[in-house]
């Protein structure tokens, strides 16, 4: 009785040293495989999203979450993503919603009823329009726009907007931020605005 009390003892006294290093082992394993997919800038599709892909099938319901490379939180969702034309690094999305969340504390949202997405140029792309809503009271309706996934910044063409001040439109517009400087929608080439003096007195 006293050696098999004195194995068990021993067998206890092993998996008080043993299961905490185990726990330890697979909470580092964990974390380095949600590491890879978390703080990378841009974004990237599981392995069985990717297998998925691969065969020219379709997802469902998809939502893609990633940072830009400032550490600045986007997500993106869809009804449907799909290769374009075999290539699995080319998807088409429709009715997408994006959202990026800036360190200054401001906002962008894009809506459209398609997008292309490009893996390895880490870009979403606007071909046929969309919408365009920012944190400082602008809504727009644009005729094309890019989304790069790992800095933040868009560009696009025609823009029609109904901001704080009244509706400007431009041939070309874009948000970015300059050093130091706060991300901005800027207007350019044949810019327009009709001021709303009402809002403006008040």
């Amino acid at each position: 009785m006293a050696h098999r009390h004195s194995s068990y003892s021993r067998i206890v006294a092993w998996l008080k040293i043993l299961l905490p290093l185990i726990a330890l082992g697979v909470l580092g394993t964990v974390f380095l495989f949600n590491s890879k997919d978390t703080f990378n800038p841009g974004f990237s599709f599981s392995r069985a999203d990717m297998a998925t892909l691969e065969k020219g099938s379709f997802l469902k319901n998809p939502q893609i979450n990633g940072f830009t490379n400032k550490g600045e939180p986007f997500s993106l969702i869809a009804d449907e993503i799909k290769p374009q034309n075999g290539d699995n690094t080319l998807v088409i999305g429709t009715n997408i919603e994006a959202e990026f969340q800036y360190k200054s504390g401001g906002w962008a949202k894009v809506t459209a009823q398609t997008a292309l997405m490009n893996m390895q140029t880490q870009t979403v792309r606007l071909q046929r329009g969309g919408q365009l809503q920012t944190s400082d009271g602008n809504i727009a309706t644009v005729g094309s726009l890019v989304v790069h996934l790992s800095t933040g910044d868009m560009a696009g063409t025609t823009i029609k907007a109904q901001g704080p001040l009244g509706q400007v439109s431009a041939d070309d517009f874009r948000i970015d931020a300059r050093e130091g400087e706060n991300r901005v929608l800027w207007f350019e080439n044949n810019v327009r605005m009709r001021y709303d003096l009402q809002n403006e007195s008040e």
